[in-house]
């Protein structure tokens, strides 16, 4: 599956992405946003992309974002999806490199409109950290609306931080 953008497009994550993967999950920069508190081996990676990366099937999938010259710059993460309910979560990592260049919102503009039109929901939500502007910025300019806050819900190794919930409802 892949969707197209302006100037980069979002597919289903693959086998060849397992080294790329392998890299931004088991980069402790990251672990903060995503819970991971372990690397990742190869074979946990693996074994996701080929047996449990079909969001009807386990709830999740990782669509692989990439550039116009179809070089990988981050993952999309649908996870929690729940066709009963019509809602899914999202999540994004735009690799360090590629950070500041528009990928980030444009990314989840396209995967929004594919979880509200293809996945059928009614809700796509995100939780981001408190401090993390950035991300919070993303979300409210594709629409996305704070409706919470999850109060000292992140250790961040030095202090608790607070969590913001966002929603995007299909009215």
């Amino acid at each position: 599956m892949i969707i197209q953008g302006d100037a980069f497009r979002l597919r289903q994550a693959e086998k060849s992405d397992i080294q790329a993967i392998f890299q931004w999950e088991n980069d402790v920069a990251n672990w903060f946003v995503s819970d991971t508190v372990a690397p990742y081996t190869l074979a946990d990676i693996e074994e996701f992309i080929l047996d449990r990366n079909d969001i009807f099937m386990s709830g999740q999938m990782r669509m692989i974002i990439e550039d116009e010259s179809i070089n990988p710059i981050g993952c999309i993460d649908f996870f929690d999806f729940n066709p009963k309910n019509r809602r899914v979560g999202i999540g994004i990592l735009i690799d360090e490199k590629h950070r500041g260049k528009g990928f980030g919102k444009k990314a989840v503009k396209l995967a929004t409109i594919f979880a509200l039109e293809s996945l059928d929901v009614k809700g796509v939500y995100a939780e981001v950290a408190e401090s993390n502007i950035v991300s919070q910025r993303i979300f409210e300019g594709c629409g996305y609306e704070k409706s919470g806050i999850k109060l000292s819900w992140l250790w961040d190794g030095d202090a608790y931080q607070n969590q913001i919930f966002y929603q995007r409802i299909d009215k």
